[in-house]
């Protein structure tokens, strides 16, 4: 077969569906930051209201993302996103006809389950199905759709904005239920990881996938679905692994989670319109996707580390300087350098956490850096902004920002350790194989 990017036509087929899942998650979460600026008007809510509707999917992203890593080591990754993404496609559907903010509220939360169910599958399942010389262009360009979403969410509002569609707002809710028939199509084109299938014994299964990829494999021990309890990523060699995604995961994560809730708001506080606003901010948002595609190549030149450490404190260079910005070209050149680094750091993060840990825990590893990373990346972080943006203003807010990508910078640079060219490891090390309980007839 003829190779792009280091990959045959089966495996770039693979690689745009799962990131096809990811671009309408994207869309999802990137609803809110557009909505919260007609709703304020709209139902009269108060600073805490906003917060909790800002919270409210990031709350349960947080809650559906740490079990997803088990229940996807334990009944496939392919099973666990084609529920993820139905469940979370019905209930944005469902929130456009919400009859107040409250049931927003409710039901963004209830979404946000399926969302944090979803979150780490695409790139664990590319990860165990990409050729290990690739693994880390392939999660770049994944993420560059996720990018994609996120400028399509206020780009799209501000045109139905403009239009002055009466409840516009539901329509962008109703756009969000494409991920249902999107779901079903996976079902029948998108396959299950090879490796988690050798991982359970499944071997007929796996060696079909890897002929069917033209794939040259790395021999896979077989095993039975052996259940590995939590604490194992607290256990050596695995506990400096966890501690460094625990750490950097969330820092860098933080960076993201600032432009994409904050900056129409900021924007606005700068004195532009709203239409204006969406516009910069999904412009700003815009420049991650390059971003993400140079990074998708410099990751397999350089390597994780290298990435991880100098995008992330360009991103505080351009943290700090943002406040400066003030006129039209200065904040649309400066906020887009930012989410060039800031956000296009991302996918390197990812393929580095899912690289710490062997295939029977490694989605329960990435789930629970991911969780933890939304938690206070994407949660507190974002909370602790909105009182710093209140009292210390744009600048204050941005230097905690400029702090945040530091921390994990340096996390990764003290703790971490190169992973680029290495095979996946496959067996967990010093800890048994947990066997089955017979069950009582």
């Amino acid at each position: 077969m003829a190779r792009v990017m280091g990959m045959n036509g089966t495996q770039i087929r693979w690689l745009f569906l799962a990131a096809g899942a990811w671009l309408i998650q994207s869309y999802d979460i990137g609803l809110i930051s557009v909505v919260l600026l007609p709703f304020k008007s709209q139902y009269h809510l108060t600073a805490g209201n906003v917060g909790l509707l800002a919270a409210s999917a990031t709350v349960g992203i947080v809650i559906g993302v740490v079990p997803s890593g088990q229940v996807a080591d334990r009944v496939g990754r392919k099973r666990l996103l084609v529920t993820a993404l139905l469940w979370y496609s019905v209930l944005t559907v469902l929130t456009g006809f919400a009859p107040s903010w409250q049931w927003v509220l409710v039901l963004r939360f209830a979404a946000g389950l399926g969302l944090g169910a979803l979150f780490p599958l695409p790139y664990t399942l590319l990860t165990e199905l990409a050729p290990g010389q690739v693994r880390g262009r392939v999660v770049g360009i994944l993420d560059a759709f996720l990018s994609v979403g996120y400028f399509a969410a206020p780009l799209i509002g501000g045109w139905i904005g403009a239009a002055g569609l009466v409840h516009g707002w539901r329509t962008l809710f109703f756009l969000g239920g494409i991920g249902i028939p999107y779901a079903l199509m996976l079902i029948w084109l998108m396959p299950e990881s090879p490796r988690w299938l050798m991982a359970v014994g499944r071997q007929q299964e796996a060696e079909a996938i890897w002929e069917q990829s033209g794939q040259e494999h790395e021999p896979v021990p077989l095993g039975k679905a052996a259940r590995f309890p939590l604490s194992v990523v607290f256990r050596r060699p695995y506990l400096r692994r966890t501690i460094m995604v625990w750490i950097a995961f969330p820092s860098i994560l933080f960076v993201f989670y600032a432009i994409m809730t904050y900056m129409p708001s900021i924007l606005t506080k700068e004195h532009l319109n709203t239409s204006v606003a969406l516009e910069f901010a999904a412009f700003i948002m815009l420049a991650s996707i390059p971003g993400k595609l140079f990074e998708s190549w410099l990751v397999e030149q350089v390597g994780r580390k290298t990435v991880i450490i100098s995008f992330s404190l360009l991103a505080a260079v351009a943290a700090l300087l943002f406040p400066g910005a003030r006129n039209g070209p200065s904040i649309i050149l400066i906020g887009m350098m930012l989410a060039f680094f800031g956000i296009a750091v991302d996918p390197a993060m990812k393929v580095y956490a899912a690289e710490q840990y062997p295939t029977p825990i490694r989605s329960t590893g990435v789930g629970l850096g991911e969780g933890i990373a939304r938690l206070l990346g994407g949660a507190l972080a974002p909370y602790i902004m909105a009182l710093i943006l209140a009292n210390a203003g744009v600048r204050g807010s941005f230097i905690f920002v400029a702090s945040s990508a530091v921390l994990g910078a340096l996390a990764v640079g003290v703790l971490g350790h190169e992973t680029r060219g290495r095979a996946l490891a496959d067996q967990v090390e010093g800890l048994a194989i947990p066997r089955k309980t017979p069950r009582l007839r």
